[in-house]
């Protein structure tokens, strides 16, 4: 894959079945290790379609795309970066980043200098890399643990 195929923009209505997919499909098999059944089940119950058309009136989501097909997903509510998801095929080539970059940049221009990012736990050290520090561990409800990290921009 290459990267300069990827193509960032705003989630649309028309979207909610390929990310509600991309969101379950990590529950049920890339971060299957890495959450409980509970909670594993519990996250694939409540991220349908209609659900992730919810989430869309209340933050603003944006979708990775190569050669039309979402690639991954990721929101910001205000100075909150959250809802990071990748789909299989696409994971470690860095969607992730690309994403994050875009949330940051939006960030940014709206002044902000402080953004914070709820991450898993299991990918904490992933986004360290990235110049987040972790400063609190919260319990959620859907996820579990997860971990509030936070990122000075330039």
């Amino acid at each position: 894959m290459d990267l300069r195929n990827v193509t960032m923009r705003k989630f649309r209505t028309e979207d909610a079945e390929a990310v509600s997919k991309i969101i379950r499909s990590n529950f049920m098999n890339a971060n299957r290790e890495d959450y409980s059944e509970e909670v594993a089940k519990r996250a694939i119950d409540q991220f349908t379609p209609k659900f992730v058309l919810s989430m869309s009136n209340k933050r603003k989501m944006y979708v990775a795309v190569e050669e039309g097909v979402i690639a991954g997903t990721a929101s910001i509510d205000f100075d909150t970066i959250s809802n990071i998801f990748v789909d299989g095929e696409y994971y470690s080539k860095g969607i992730d980043k690309m994403l994050i970059g875009l949330l940051e940049e939006i960030a940014d221009n709206n002044g902000l200098r402080l953004v914070k990012l709820v991450a898993a736990a299991p990918v904490q050290k992933r986004y360290e890399k990235l110049g987040y520090d972790a400063v609190e561990e919260i319990e959620s409800e859907v996820f579990g643990k997860e971990i509030l990290m936070e990122r000075y921009l330039a």
